[in-house]
């Protein structure tokens, strides 16, 4: 008998948090379920709420961290539990604000893991707006990582001069190909970070995904894992979600300036990590 667990990380926005773990226990799943919720240290006391609230449900189980780790360590948190104390087969790792809506979804995971063998598993996602979110193919060249980091310290400098309004002016912002539907079975690429299914493969390997990011690149660092570890990830559009994107970073940063400033800084510190896993990635093939 398979064991799944989901690990949720949550933080402050409550009313999301409910309806994902809603969205688990109406699931149409004969296998045996947990739900680990992660409280990244919420500074609203949702953490004890929670607590309260499933006291009685033998499933779901509510950690409270004494600091907000992050995206990446928070979600660690639940990954060992999921791993030591729950000896799950598969993890499913999501967002407080993601929405299953597939109601066979612990089924589809079971037959496309004896189709494929995945470490890691992405479903179909679907945004606010509708569209489709997007995975990709390749991760940027060093030359591209570069200009990427460069693209950010402009920005930020920008919104600390309080330029901002200029800068809204005369820049729309980059063009997301979000909304392209993809075939089913997109094999060896980079997949979202909002909702990552691990199998045994990657779970008797690894204790969680790389946790040296706050927030932001976490995707291109699994690939990078996935890669130097000849793991298989697998985007399979017959398993879809619903992402409520980007609410907890909402709730801390209420203006758009001060959004873009905390989503700078931690988007140039993960790039500049990522950045050194590139250049070793050259070496290793240059060698």
């Amino acid at each position: 008998m398979y064991k799944f667990s989901f690990v949720i990380l949550h933080y402050c926005t409550i009313e999301d948090t409910f309806k994902s773990i809603d969205s688990i226990l109406n699931l149409d799943c004969k296998y045996k379920i947990d739900i680990v919720v992660v409280d990244n240290n919420s500074p609203n006391n949702t953490g004890e709420i929670l607590k309260e609230k499933y006291k009685e449900f033998s499933n779901i189980h509510i950690i409270i961290n004494k600091e907000n780790l992050g995206f990446a360590r928070g979600n660690n948190v639940g990954f060992l539990y999921a791993k030591n104390k729950l000896d799950a087969d598969f993890i499913v790792m999501m967002n407080n604000d993601v929405y299953i809506i597939s109601n066979n979804f612990c089924d589809l995971i079971i037959e496309k893991y004896k189709k494929y063998n995945f470490a890691v598993l992405g479903p179909k996602i679907i945004l606010r707006d509708n569209s489709i979110c997007y995975y990709r193919e390749k991760l940027p060249t060093i030359r591209e990582e570069k200009r990427i980091i460069l693209r950010i310290i402009i920005r930020y400098i920008i919104y600390f001069l309080y330029l901002d309004k200029i800068f809204n002016k005369f820049y729309k912002g980059e063009k997301k190909n979000s909304s392209r539907e993809y075939k089913n079975n997109n094999i060896d690429v980079i997949l979202h970070g909002s909702c990552l299914i691990f199998s045994r493969n990657y779970i008797d390997k690894f204790d969680g995904i790389d946790d040296r990011t706050f927030l932001y690149c976490e995707e291109e660092l699994l690939y990078l894992r996935l890669k130097r570890n000849n793991l298989l990830s697998v985007y399979d559009n017959e398993l879809v979600v619903f992402h409520n994107e980007d609410s907890s970073t909402n709730y801390i940063t209420k203006t758009k300036r001060k959004k873009s400033l905390f989503k700078d800084r931690q988007l140039l510190k993960s790039n500049k990590i990522l950045l050194e896993e590139l250049k070793k990635e050259g070496e290793e093939v240059e060698n």
